[in-house]
């Protein structure tokens, strides 16, 4: 199973699918889609077996989205509720591959005047949603605009809601890495090569940790036409009864 992460940076996924579908995807989660509503066809040979996009009041020129271009079955949970920002941020599915049936949650925090405390979504989700996630094994997967090396708590909030949970973080598990040490970054400030941070992440549940066969971490120059992040990609070899 491939499980991916990218922000797509400002739209245009319409005309950028075609890079990051041949990855193959089980799982896509992209930030900051613009609206497709009447994209029949995205740009490449390849499109995406499912799609769904809710418009952000806070942003609705650009959103989160989820993708798969593979047989998994994927079903949405959570209907758009403009009182509640989460269920744009946080957004929830049911997920199918073969035998083993899991839970996903896509995640792109943003700065907005909609949520007293910006960037916290994440946290929102997760405080919202705990049983839900404890209901199944759960992957949270997203651009969760936060590091260790930030100042202030908000790490160390998400941290405390993260961990209880039973959920890893696929990269550090996988490199060996310690948060806010990382060696291989997901996003470059205005798409410079210098200004670079570690802000994706992919949370599993810590018993797929044995069966995580690869990650990796899309290169600067093969991305940085498109986007000022690059893919976090994480690929699973998990038994049906994961």
């Amino acid at each position: 199973m491939r499980i991916v992460t990218w922000n797509c940076r400002i739209g245009g996924f319409r005309k950028k699918a075609k890079h990051v579908a041949p990855l193959r995807p089980d799982i896509l989660a992209v930030q900051e889609v613009e609206p497709l509503d009447n994209v029949l066809l995205f740009d490449g040979e390849c499109q995406p077996t499912f799609r769904e996009r809710a418009t952000c009041p806070a942003y609705p020129r650009r959103s989160l989205a989820m993708f798969s271009y593979t047989e998994t079955e994927i079903t949405t949970v959570d209907c758009p509720d403009p009182e509640n920002i989460s269920t744009y941020a946080f957004r929830r599915y049911k997920a199918q591959k073969e035998q083993l049936t899991f839970n996903v949650a896509a995640v792109w925090t943003f700065a907005t005047k909609i949520n007293a405390k910006p960037y916290r979504q994440a946290h929102m989700g997760l405080m919202e949603h705990d049983k839900w996630i404890r209901q199944r094994p759960t992957v949270v997967l997203g651009d969760f605009n936060q590091s260790a090396i930030f100042k202030g708590d908000s790490w160390k909030t998400l941290m405390e809601l993260v961990e209880p949970l039973g959920l890893v973080s696929a990269y550090h598990q996988y490199f060996g890495e310690q948060f806010g040490k990382e060696t291989r970054w997901t996003h470059f400030h205005h798409g410079k090569e210098l200004s670079k941070f570690h802000i994706d992440y992919c949370f599993l549940p810590a018993e797929w940790v044995p069966y995580i066969r690869k990650v990796e971490v899309g290169a600067y120059a093969d991305w940085n036409k498109w986007s000022d992040h690059v893919p976090l990609i994480v690929d699973l070899d998990l038994p049906v009864n994961a």
